[in-house]
């Protein structure tokens, strides 16, 4: 039981240190804002241009488009059309060409899975044929790296580039919003977004802190299925360690007996025998906890091509549940050391 929830927590604490570090590393846009199952609305859009404090707003859509290469494959796909700002609040990687000039004039970028599928490089030409607008001719300027978390497979073009192909009532409302805040003003431009988008409680402002911390919480109630596991764990050792030192008495009634009769005392007993549980809860935690350890190393190791590629060991949980065991051990040995206690001398010397 101690192994499966040490692996779990292992697992689940990488994941957050994974997706932290991967927001670190991506993201540079200070807020967020997004609906629960819903676009943003031009006027929520308004308001949020028209926020104090914020340096720049990013908006992003996605676009349906039926995508020709230059070897005459199509695929219905979809375009992400955003502003040229998107760049830095997304920091994707490139294997060709530099994302910002995927914003430039009939201007587009690829993953790299799909260049590399298509044989497309810099200055190749795609067709476009958007959703309920014109064909357009897009150049690549850009291959990103699709070894990435965030908008993996992700194909952008500027919003002013859609703009002039898909009539203005076609182009769909933005996905999601970023947003950067002039230098120092981070509080302030936070406290003014929200009350900015006060009107549209139906849209979620979150800055990085609060990003990381939904994640933690997703996280963290998949290990609150775990501690459950972790109670019936508990139980399970409980009676496991009482019926261990309760066949250990019996076994050793005789020199229990001895040893009573050349001067142990009963409390000298009842703390030998509670030691004696303490060693064993506390050897079974170890070897639990360590094997467990392991487990969840390996199982990280594994994922790491997934996306989690930062082990993180969560060791005030580890050394809290091998204290804890200690505490266990002592309550499994009560019973068996009140009996041995209250055992007669005479009768235990007697015992075949």
């Amino acid at each position: 039981g101690l192994a499966l929830v040490a692996c779990l927590s292992v697992v689940g604490s990488s994941m957050v240190a994974s997706a932290t570090s991967e927001l670190d590393k991506s993201v540079g846009a200070d807020f967020i804002v997004m609906g629960r199952q819903q676009r943003i609305v031009p006027q929520a859009e308004q308001a949020m241009q028209r926020t104090p404090g914020l340096a720049h707003v990013t908006r992003y859509k996605e676009v349906k488009a039926t995508l020709t290469s230059p070897d005459g494959k199509t695929e219905d796909s979809r375009i992400t059309a955003a502003d040229p700002t998107y760049a830095q609040d997304v920091r994707r990687t490139t294997t060709e060409g530099t994302l910002s000039a995927a914003y430039g004039k009939d201007a587009m970028s690829v993953g790299s899975d799909y260049a590399e599928q298509h044989g497309l490089h810099v200055g190749d030409t795609m067709t476009i044929a958007f959703d309920g607008g014109r064909t357009a001719k897009l150049k690549v300027a850009a291959i990103t790296d699709d070894d990435t978390s965030i908008d993996q497979g992700a194909r952008y073009t500027n919003i002013e580039t859609v703009q002039k192909y898909v009539p203005a009532d076609r182009i769909p409302q933005n996905v999601i919003m970023f947003g950067k805040a002039k230098d120092g003003q981070d509080k302030q431009a936070y406290a003014a977004l929200k009350k900015s988008l006060a009107e549209y409680p139906q849209y979620q402002v979150r800055d990085q802190t609060d990003y990381k911390q939904e994640l933690k919480d997703q996280v963290g109630q998949l290990l609150n299925m775990v501690y459950g596991l972790l109670a019936l764990a508990i139980i399970v050792a409980v009676l496991g360690v009482v019926n261990t030192l309760a066949l250990s008495v019996v076994e050793r009634t005789r020199e229990i007996g001895l040893m009573r009769a050349i001067g142990l005392s009963r409390r000298q007993l009842r703390r030998m025998i509670r030691m004696e549980s303490v060693v064993i809860a506390l050897f079974g935690a170890l070897l639990g906890l360590g094997l467990g350890m392991g487990w969840g190393a390996t199982a990280q190791r594994l994922l790491a091509l997934e996306g989690l590629n930062v082990l993180d060991i969560p060791w005030p949980t580890i050394i809290a549940v091998f204290i804890g065991s200690a505490f266990v051990g002592l309550f499994a040995a009560l019973v068996p050391a009140f009996r041995a206690g209250r055992m007669n001398v005479l009768n235990a010397i007697a015992t075949e």
